[in-house]
């Protein structure tokens, strides 16, 4: 993350907080109260990436709906390129191979899409925390991990209304983001965002081709 610290990014932000009040309260919970849960659940958890690491309610309740029937089963490959039936899960995966981040919230969505489209709840972890380390600038960072346990396991969360699949884990769906966002809006801006950057990389490209020593 380079070499500027939280407390000075902390002190930066409280600067505006008069104009902006909920994006900095907001910024400031990620940054100190997030980061520093992640920080702690990685150093004292040795199972911070498994589903061992799950609280025990999580896990059995996970484990007892790790055989429900799911409506998608999608592999690694086509997760990874963004080929799901979703065209929102597809728009935060392109944005994250494309820009080395996707937003906060579309993460949380993210990874409890893939508990919902694999075969159980070790395989979905697995796969959001390949594809996270792969992916986001906090990959193999305690907030990367964390956020793939939040999402998939319950970590630092309640029980919720007991569903197939998801058990007593917080469920997010497709409606519920529409409430939140214009989806529409942003997957625009993804498939924008994908654009400009497929050409520079091609410009760039060519420009080294072009630079190239003929031997």
């Amino acid at each position: 993350f380079g070499q500027i610290s939280a407390q000075r990014c902390a002190l930066e932000a409280r600067k505006v907080r008069n104009t902006s009040p909920q994006a900095v309260d907001t910024f400031l919970e990620e940054l100190i109260v997030r980061r520093e849960l992640s920080d702690n659940f990685c150093y004292y958890q040795p199972h911070y990436d498994s589903l061992l690491g799950a609280w025990e309610w999580a896990r059995k309740s996970l484990i007892d709906h790790a055989s429900d029937k799911r409506e998608h089963i999608y592999s690694l490959e086509q997760l990874e390129k963004g080929q799901t039936a979703d065209h929102l899960w597809n728009a935060s995966q392109l944005e994250m191979v494309y820009q080395g981040k996707m937003h906060g919230f579309m993460r949380m969505y993210w990874a409890k899409k893939i508990l919902e489209w694999t075969k159980g709840p070790e395989e979905a972890l697995s796969i959001s925390i390949y594809l996270n380390n792969k992916y986001e600038i906090d990959g193999r960072d305690p907030s990367g991990y964390v956020g793939c346990m939040w999402s998939i396991c319950g970590v630092h969360d309640q029980g919720w209304k007991e569903r197939p699949v998801f058990g007593k884990i917080r469920y997010m769906n497709y409606a519920g983001c529409k409430r939140k966002f214009n989806v529409e809006s942003y997957i625009t801006y993804v498939k924008s965002l994908v654009s400009v950057t497929k050409k520079k990389r091609k410009a760039e490209e060519e420009l080294t081709r072009e630079t190239l020593p003929i031997h």
